[in-house]
């Protein structure tokens, strides 16, 4: 692997700036919770094998680029994969987690050459979580994070440590499978793999009547995962090339749980917590200030107090690289919404197979797609001069993106017919009226009666329906105020 990343590349903006852009890159234009589904063969220490990989998918055929996989789940972990481009694989094949035979064979198979050099969230309840460790330490190189749900610890040595790979330990209140505090195991391991630099943190789920088989609600590991994900994997890895994933120095990035062991009977939890942003003698790791503030209140409903909230100093955002000084300025122009200039900047950029421009120019496109979008149903309702108002408005900020122009080029030509001057003088009228009801305290008689006459002058055109929509509204509550457009597109 030959690709390092940085924690602050080029001119990158401010840390604000970098969570409007995960926004962008990570969740732009995601709706419902999809996965693309492919057939994998492949030969394994020279046995043939079969699996299946499912790749996130996002909406208006943005393709953002995979940055992990993991075991297929279902739940909170399923919604964290969608969010953060980890595809799923339906089953392990090396341990407790992935070969590299079966990533060269999937990424072949789904098309997407990145998914080769994707590192891998491993994860297992009880003696699998150890087996987790175990593929990890010895795969360290493509470990995201590893995940431990109720895994005893019979020595401070085993689970085995993985320096720079973060772990989360997990247990549930009523765990108690034979006869083992894994709540109190799990504190003490942290402490100590904190103290020698290791990224660890653990956590006692809510959950009160989760057996041993089972691993809580995952809702803080999904959170957890996603902090986790900004510091290890670029938001923009490369396309079909290796890269290094980012050590996690618990020292230097994140925040730092300082915890007390209290116990009630057989169940122990954490109690006066502390967590600050502040690295120092503490108890374990924390990555960043939404996983500690989920922590805090599982601290409080498990009877625990919290006598330090710190949470929100804790800094998390994700890491970018190579970014050129084209795409540097588009990040800014996309934040502020000038999507034309943006546009422009993306144009200009020659990155290649650059996916955080791609992802970029996705979110313009989209922004575009949604504008013109709504042009053509004021068109489909007859809003002439609502469109007139649409581009007299925003066409500084779209007008040099492709479709927009064209839009724009046949609407200049159809506002200059004589018939459409007519519609368009009816609709400014119409909507002169509007916007002074708007303007105006209450609705009144005389209004109404304006209203009304507008109607009856106008009955039978889209224009005059509106207007009965208007009379109708304006009828039932005088302190209604509705945009002019609204009422052609109620009419329909």
């Amino acid at each position: 692997m030959n690709v390092i990343l940085k924690s602050s590349v080029g001119s990158i903006p401010a840390t604000s700036v970098l969570a409007f852009l995960s926004a962008i890159l990570l969740v732009q234009d995601i709706g419902a919770q999809e996965f693309k589904q492919f057939n994998v063969n492949y030969k394994l220490a020279g046995k043939n094998m079969s699996n299946t990989i499912y790749i996130p998918r996002v909406n208006r055929g943005a393709q953002v680029s995979v940055r992990g996989v993991m075991q297929n789940v279902s739940g909170p972990l399923k919604d964290f994969a969608h969010r953060n481009q980890v595809a799923l694989i339906a089953r392990l094949d090396q341990g407790r987690g992935f070969s590299k035979e079966l990533l060269v064979a999937a990424a072949e198979a789904s098309g997407r050459p990145e998914v080769e050099f994707a590192g891998a969230i491993v994860q297992g309840i009880s003696k699998g979580g150890r087996a987790a460790a175990d593929w990890a330490d010895a795969n360290q190189k493509r470990a995201i994070a590893i995940i431990l749900d109720h895994s005893a610890i019979w020595r401070m040595d085993f689970p085995k440590r993985v320096s720079g790979v973060p772990m989360y330990f997990n247990a549930t209140h009523a765990d108690m499978f034979q006869n083992i505090d894994r709540r109190k195991s799990h504190y003490e391991w942290c402490v100590a793999a904190f103290n020698a630099r290791q990224p660890c943190t653990s956590v006692i789920d809510i959950v009160k009547n989760g057996g041993h088989g089972g691993r809580g609600t995952t809702t803080l590991t999904a959170i957890w995962l996603e902090e986790v994900m900004n510091f290890r994997v670029p938001a923009n890895v490369p396309i079909g090339k290796p890269y290094e994933l980012m050590d996690v120095n618990p020292l230097k990035v994140g925040g730092c749980v300082s915890a007390k062991l209290s116990n009630d009977g057989k169940r122990t939890y954490h109690d006066k917590v502390k967590i600050t942003a502040k690295k120092g003698a503490a108890s374990w790791w924390i990555p960043g200030p939404k996983s500690a503030a989920l922590y805090l209140d599982w601290v409080r409903k498990n009877g625990g107090s919290v006598e330090m909230d710190e949470s929100a100093k804790i800094k998390n955002a994700p890491i970018y690289h190579n970014v050129s000084p084209l795409v540097t300025k588009a990040m800014e122009l996309v934040r502020e919404q000038q999507w034309a200039k943006a546009h422009a900047a993306l144009v200009k950029n020659k990155g290649g197979d650059d996916s955080l421009a791609k992802s970029l120019l996705a979110k313009v496109n989209a922004n575009v797609d949604s504008h013109l979008d709504a042009i053509k149903k004021q068109d489909h309702a007859g809003d002439v001069y609502g469109i007139y108002v649409k581009f007299q408005k925003f066409s500084k900020n779209y007008r040099g993106i492709p479709a927009y122009d064209e839009m724009f080029v046949k609407y200049r030509a159809f506002f200059r017919q004589p018939e459409n001057k007519a519609k368009l003088k009816v609709g400014r009228e119409f909507y002169d009226i509007v916007n002074r009801v708007n303007k105006a305290k209450r609705v009144n008689d005389a209004i109404l009666s304006h209203v009304d006459k507008f109607v009856k002058a106008h009955m039978g055109t889209v224009h005059g329906k509106a207007a009965k929509k208007a009379y109708d509204a304006m009828s039932k509550d005088a302190n209604v105020k509705l945009p002019p457009e609204s009422y052609y597109i109620l009419h329909q």
